[in-house]
């Protein structure tokens, strides 16, 4: 069901005599497009689908920052990652910031943690009761993840609320099959999914008129000289690949779901499905994250809780950031949110009330790299790069043509630029540092 009368009738008022508890699920490198409830044809996503079947996804979900531990620092934080320090994988998070499991445990929940964490310099044990389990390829360490999880639902009796974060690796391991591959193939290794394999898309191609910062790190090394010599057979053969991974998380999810519901605590917890970032998936002949594009930047938010929120909601309406996760926990849990989160609470939305939103949100990327998405437009900007990117997103959604580059679109620029400029007023970047 599309946003609409079903997404904005108001709910019941919610009174509880004990918080809600939350559940937080996320994977690692999931395009918001990959599910099949969001009309995806090559992909079998039962698990994730029961999710939105039972509650509201946000297709314009975007990632604070699409790569793994700035991502991540600005879930548990609320804050931009140019404030947490947290701009790159090899950068610390600053002392003294508040991640969700300190905020959580001090105001009254019990916070347990599972599987991938990557916030470097913040011991996990010291933020959350940890359950042992996980493992640095997706494959292998998921399904001990979801085991620990499982069971820990199954057999919890605290007297407090629960705030449980549990973290996949996959669909991660993409980059894996990619260090696998990175040789043109002749053949594909497994002749009998040819068939299979998903025609080629329409945003294969792209406009070569890219920020001279992007195309330094995507466009020109070894590794892209060997990449850019795959046939579309071999494009196919990587997406097909993808999407198998993650149906391997999704029957992961779908573990966990099955506890929860069997433990009986379906009916008083919160569940929220999500990403760090999404992958290329071979969109405009690109793998991996770290750059703006949709399947790089666009990840699945998804938001259910039985009996309290709307079900089956697809909202393409509202502008969604991963800075909205902690604030949105808060609102939940009845306590007050971190000092100086950026992102907006979902609960209003969440309980169907017709509320004024964001007219605009920004991501992060590289150091020097923002986004601005407003509904209509896609800014990509460079600091220091003679070359923007601006795409029209209701009429280019495969972001195929750089409208920046000509003059008539030069006020939506400015316009856009001047959004980004009152947005970083509001912050507090911290000075930047390498492990």
């Amino acid at each position: 069901m599309a946003v609409g009368a079903t997404a904005q009738r108001k709910l019941p008022a919610i009174h509880l005599r004990r918080p809600p508890n939350l559940l937080f699920i996320h994977v690692d490198q999931m395009f918001c497009d990959a599910i099949s409830a969001h009309g995806c044809k090559h992909i079998k996503t039962p698990n994730i689908d029961r999710l939105i079947a039972n509650g509201i996804s946000f297709r314009l979900s975007y990632s604070a920052n699409p790569v793994c531990y700035p991502a991540r620092s600005a879930w548990f934080t609320g804050r931009a990652t140019s404030e947490t320090g947290v701009v790159g994988n090899d950068y610390p998070i600053v002392e003294g910031l508040p991640d969700l499991g300190q905020w959580f445990r001090a105001r009254g929940y019990e916070a347990f943690y599972v599987g991938k964490w990557h916030i470097p310099n913040r011991d996990v044990t010291k933020s959350f009761k940890v359950l042992p389990a996980g493992h640095w390829c997706g494959q292998h360490g998921d399904g001990a993840v979801a085991r620990a999880a499982a069971t820990f639902l199954l057999n919890y009796r605290g007297d407090k609320p629960f705030f449980l974060s549990v973290g996949f690796l996959q669909p991660h391991d993409c980059c894996y099959w990619v260090f696998a591959h990175r040789q043109p193939l002749d053949k594909l290794p497994f002749p009998d999914v040819a068939d299979e394999l998903p025609p080629i898309w329409d945003n294969f191609g792209y406009d070569p008129r890219e920020p001279e910062t992007f195309r330094k790190v995507w466009r020109s090394g070894w590794e892209w000289k060997l990449i850019s010599q795959w046939s579309e057979e071999q494009w196919r053969y990587y997406r097909w690949s993808y999407y198998r991974m993650v149906e391997m998380v999704d029957a992961q999810v779908g573990r966990i779901l099955d506890a929860l519901e069997d433990s009986g605590l379906d009916k008083n917890t919160v569940v929220i499905f999500s990403s760090d970032h999404g992958d290329g998936m071979g969109a405009h002949k690109l793998w991996q994250k770290n750059y703006f594009y949709e399947e790089a930047a666009r990840v699945p938010f998804i938001v259910s809780w039985k009996g309290h929120f709307a079900e089956g909601v697809i909202d393409e309406r509202h502008l969604v950031s991963g800075l909205d996760l902690a604030p949105t926990l808060c609102d939940l849990a009845g306590i007050e949110k971190p000092p100086k989160c950026r992102g907006l609470s979902l609960r209003p939305v969440l309980e169907g009330k017709d509320v004024q939103w964001r007219e605009f949100l920004v991501s992060e990327s590289m150091v020097r790299g923002r986004m601005v998405r407003t509904p209509e437009w896609k800014l990509i900007t460079y600091y220091g790069d003679e070359t923007d990117q601006l795409f029209d997103m209701r009429n280019d959604k495969g972001e195929m043509k750089n409208l920046a580059v000509e003059s008539k679109y030069a006020d939506v620029v400015a316009d856009l630029k001047k959004l980004l400029s009152e947005w970083e007023r509001k912050l507090e970047p911290v000075p930047v540092k390498k492990l």
